[in-house]
């Protein structure tokens, strides 16, 4: 069985954590967090990640800028067996 990864932040320290966890075979990211639409949410997309945000209150960023988010910060804690945080 795999281990479910969350990592909570995807920018400069994330993206970089994303690829080291992506490349083992016992691990298995779940979902990336990020606070804002920005070119690095457009980056896990296109590798495949799940896109989660941080509040509710972030999802119509999300929306208007047509990048998909699975859900909240809260609702990936509730799936992951392991959480990175990568953030400042």
């Amino acid at each position: 069985m795999k281990a479910k990864v969350a990592i909570n932040g995807y920018g400069t320290i994330g993206k970089r954590v994303a690829d080291a966890v992506a490349a083992q075979s016992d691990m298995e990211i779940i979902g990336v967090v990020k606070t804002k639409p920005s070119f690095e949410a457009r980056i896990a997309q296109e590798k495949g990640f799940a896109l989660y945000t941080v509040a509710k209150e972030n999802v119509e960023k999300f929306k208007k800028s047509k990048i998909k988010v699975n859900g909240t910060l809260d609702e990936l804690l509730e799936k992951a067996d392991i959480v990175i945080d990568a953030t400042p």
